[in-house]
C-alpha cells in the first residue's frame, strides 16, 4: 500500500512538473510572437500588402461603362493581384531568413 502511495505521490509531481514546463513554454512562445508581430517590418509588410490590395481591388478611381465587354473576370483580377503581391511576399521571406541568419566574418567563420 505505501509504494502505490509513493507511486501516486511521484506521478502527481511529475504532473505538476509538466504543467510549469508546458506554461513556460507557452509563455516563451507567446513572448516570441508578440516581439515578431510587432516588428517594423512585418507591420510594414501588412500595410504595403492591404494598401496593394486595395489599390487593385478598387483601382485608380476610372469611371466605370455600363457596358465593358473587355472587363476582367473575379478570377483575372486575383491573378494580377496574386502577380503584384508574390514578389512582395518573396522579398519580405528572404529578409527575414537573412535576419536570422547569423552573420560571419571575412574568413567565413560565425560571430
Amino acid at each position: 500500500m505505501n509504494r502505490r502511495c509513493g507511486s501516486i505521490v511521484l506521478a502527481e509531481q511529475q504532473v505538476a512538473e509538466a504543467r510549469t514546463a508546458a506554461l513556460a513554454e507557452y509563455e516563451a512562445a507567446r513572448a516570441k510572437l508578440r516581439h515578431r508581430v510587432g516588428s517594423p517590418v512585418v507591420i510594414g509588410g501588412v500595410l504595403l500588402g492591404a494598401t496593394a490590395l486595395g489599390y487593385l481591388a478598387f483601382g485608380r478611381g476610372k469611371p466605370k461603362r455600363l457596358v465593358d465587354r473587355g472587363s476582367t473576370g473575379a478570377w483575372s483580377r486575383a491573378a494580377r493581384t496574386v502577380q503584384v503581391l508574390l514578389p512582395l511576399l518573396i522579398a519580405l521571406n528572404s529578409a527575414s531568413k537573412a535576419a536570422r541568419r547569423p552573420r560571419g566574418n571575412i574568413d567565413g567563420t560565425a560571430r
